[in-house]
């Protein structure tokens, strides 16, 4: 079963400024999907989700993109949020032209999420993977996200944060977790941030 996602809010990242959190929450739940980005790639999804651009002006690549594919009569149809792997969510991007259904998948999520908000298109997400990722309200005002959510500097500050505190169990877990990591994602990491559509 497919759930539908709306962007929510943008929040900050304690330990690292460059980066922020994006809030999907479910359209008519109250579930919350937590998606870490570069903080310029999160307000430009933020600025779009609440003041479109006027068209036909290109002022990025989203807008350029979108304005080819209507030129050649692709409609956007969804953007789905497909799979998470080193803090990174993958999506798969649907169109339709005459008729005809096409997918793009393994995109970033923060491009595609970015040519939806553009596109003015749904964003998805599979149950499973909703059940499996969304923020956990654990008190008053707090929350636990997935640890696969955080991104390397987190888990190494979270890590440093542990060790001092001497909780060895959660020590171990996020030592496990930067071990399972591949060297290339900070790497994609520090490009997303550069490559940030403005």
């Amino acid at each position: 079963m497919q759930i539908e996602l709306e962007i929510h809010a943008v929040a900050g990242t304690a330990t690292d400024s460059d980066r922020s959190m994006l809030l999907l929450k479910e359209k008519g739940g109250d579930r919350i999907l937590p998606i870490m980005m570069s903080t310029r790639r999160a307000l430009t999804l933020m600025m779009r989700s609440k003041v479109p651009l006027p068209m036909p002006v290109a002022a990025s690549v989203a807008d350029a993109s979108h304005l080819l594919m209507l030129k050649f009569g692709v409609h956007l149809k969804y953007v789905e949020l497909t799979t998470i792997k080193d803090a990174m969510f993958f999506c798969r991007i649907v169109a339709e032209r005459e008729g005809e259904e096409k997918a793009v998948d393994f995109c970033q999520a923060t491009d595609g999420l970015i040519l939806a908000t553009t596109a003015v298109c749904p964003i998805m997400i599979e149950e499973e993977l909703m059940a499996a990722q969304y923020m956990k309200k654990t008190g008053e005002n707090t929350f636990a996200i997935n640890i696969n959510t955080l991104t390397r500097q987190m888990l190494e500050d979270a890590l440093k944060h542990a060790v001092e505190s001497e909780n060895y169990e959660v020590a171990s877990h996020l030592r496990d977790e930067l071990a399972k990591r591949t060297p290339q994602q900070e790497t994609q990491e520090t490009n997303e941030g550069d490559a940030a559509a403005s």
